[in-house]
C-alpha cells in the first residue's frame, strides 16, 4: 500500500478543511505532502503548519505542469479544496484520474456547487448557469451534508460522486471552543476597548468586488457589494448608537483576499461620536469571534461558524437580486436581513433590548475521521 497522502488548497476556506487532517493523517503512520498556494499558505501557518508552494515547483501552472509533478510525486491518494476562482485543483484532479491516482474534492461552503467543477471560474457565473457542464471531476466529492449533496446533484453530478462527510474544519472549531483560553479572550478585548469602548462589533468583509471586478458605479452581481452593505451598516448601527449612547468597537475583519485600503475612503469620510473603526487582517479568527459581542456580514462563512459556536450574527443583504445563498436561511434557522428598516430593528433587538434570535446549527461531527475512513476503504479496494 502506498502511504504516501498529498494534500493541497489554495483558497483559505479550502486550506481549513485540509488542514485539519494533517495531524490525523500523521497520527495514523501516512507520509503526509501538504501543498498550497496564495491564501492557503498564510491559513497553513495560523494551524503551526508548513506548506510548501506549489508555485516553486512548477514552472508555471498548467494541466500538463502538474501531470508531470504529480507523476513525480506520485502520492497513494490525493485531497484538495475546491478554489472558487482557481485552476490548479482542477488541473490535479484531472492528473490524478490520468495516473490512476484516488482523489478527494471537500467542499467548504454551501455556495458555488458546479461551477468550482467547471470551465468557468466564479466570477463566470452567467456563462456557467447557461451550460452547466463539469469537465473537473475528482473520483469522489465530500460535502457538508445532504443538503448540500442533493444541490451538487441537482447541478447535474451523479449522486454516486458525491460522499456526505460534514466539514473537517467544524471539528476543529468546536475542539477550540472546547479549550477556550478565556485569558487570551479577556486580554484580546481589552486590547480593543481602549478608552470607552465597550461592545465589540466585527463586521465580516468578503472580496465581492474584486472577485466580480465591480466598483461603486457598476452593476452588481448580487444586487450588493462588501461596501454598499457598509455603508448601511454603519448608517444602521450609527443611528442605534447615537439614540441609546452605546459606546462601540467596530472592526472590518477584511477577507485574506482583500485589499488592506479596501474601506479607507469610506472610514475617511464617516464620523461618530460613539463608534470607533478599525480594519483588521490578523487577528485569529477564532479569538475575533468569541471577543465580539455581535458579528455581521452577508453569506460569510465566518457567520456560520460563529453561529456554531452560539455568537449572535446577523446575516445583511440588502439589494438581494438573486436567490438567498446563505445556508442558515435556506434552512429556515436565521432569515437574512433585506432592508435598512429592519436592519435597524435586529440591532435594536440585540444591542438595546438583549433579544438573541436561536441561530442553533446542526453539523455533522466526526468529519476528519469520516473522510479518513472513506479514504482508507477506496485504498483497500485498489
Amino acid at each position: 500500500m502506498n502511504k504516501k497522502i498529498m494534500l493541497f488548497s489554495r483558497d483559505p476556506g479550502g486550506a481549513n478543511t485540509i488542514a485539519p487532517l494533517y495531524k490525523k493523517l500523521m497520527n495514523k503512520g501516512y507520509d503526509v505532502i501538504l501543498y498550497g498556494k496564495d491564501a492557503a499558505l498564510n491559513k497553513y501557518n495560523q494551524y503551526g503548519l508548513y506548506g510548501m508552494d506549489i508555485n516553486t515547483k512548477l514552472s508555471c501552472i498548467s494541466q500538463d505542469q502538474v501531470n508531470k509533478f504529480l507523476f513525480q510525486e506520485s502520492p497513494g491518494f490525493l485531497i484538495t479544496g475546491t478554489s472558487a476562482d482557481d485552476f490548479t485543483e482542477k488541473y490535479f484532479w484531472k492528473a490524478a484520474e490520468k495516473l490512476n491516482i484516488k482523489s478527494f474534492a471537500i467542499l467548504d461552503q454551501w455556495v458555488n456547487y458546479g461551477v468550482r467543477f467547471s470551465n468557468y471560474s466564479v466570477n463566470e457565473l452567467e456563462k456557467y448557469n447557461k451550460n452547466k457542464i463539469q469537465p473537473y471531476l475528482p473520483y469522489k466529492i465530500l460535502v457538508m451534508d445532504e443538503y448540500a449533496k442533493k444541490q451538487i446533484i441537482n447541478e447535474g453530478i451523479s449522486k454516486e460522486k458525491i460522499f456526505v462527510s460534514g466539514q473537517p474544519y467544524f471539528d476543529y472549531l468546536i475542539e477550540k471552543q472546547r479549550n477556550l483560553d478565556k485569558n487570551k479572550i479577556f486580554k484580546l478585548k481589552k486590547d480593543l476597548c481602549k478608552n470607552k469602548d465597550k461592545l465589540i462589533i466585527t463586521y465580516v468583509s468578503e472580496p465581492i468586488s474584486k472577485t466580480y471586478n465591480e466598483n461603486d458605479s457598476s452593476q452588481h452581481y448580487w444586487g450588493y457589494n462588501e461596501r454598499t452593505i457598509f455603508k448601511q451598516f454603519f448608517y444602521a448601527l450609527n443611528k442605534i448608537s447615537d439614540d441609546y449612547k452605546i459606546n462601540i468597537k467596530l472592526i472590518i475583519r477584511l477577507h485574506p483576499k482583500e485589499d488592506e485600503n479596501n474601506y479607507n475612503d469610506i472610514i475617511d469620510n464617516i464620523h461618530s461620536k460613539y463608534i470607533s473603526i478599525s480594519t483588521d487582517k490578523k487577528i485569529d479568527g477564532f479569538n475575533l469571534m468569541f471577543a465580539s459581542d455581535l458579528i455581521c456580514g452577508m453569506s460569510s462563512m465566518f457567520l456560520i461558524e460563529a453561529a456554531i459556536i452560539g455568537k449572535p450574527i446577523i446575516s445583511m443583504q440588502m439589494g438581494l437580486k438573486r436567490e438567498n445563498s446563505f445556508i442558515l436561511d435556506k434552512k429556515g434557522i436565521l432569515k437574512s436581513v433585506l432592508s435598512e428598516e429592519y436592519l435597524q430593528k435586529k440591532l435594536k433587538n440585540i444591542l438595546v433590548e438583549h433579544k438573541i434570535e436561536d441561530n442553533s446549527f446542526k453539523i455533522e461531527k466526526g468529519a476528519v475521521d469520516k473522510v479518513i475512513e472513506y479514504m482508507e476503504v477506496l485504498i483497500c479496494q485498489f
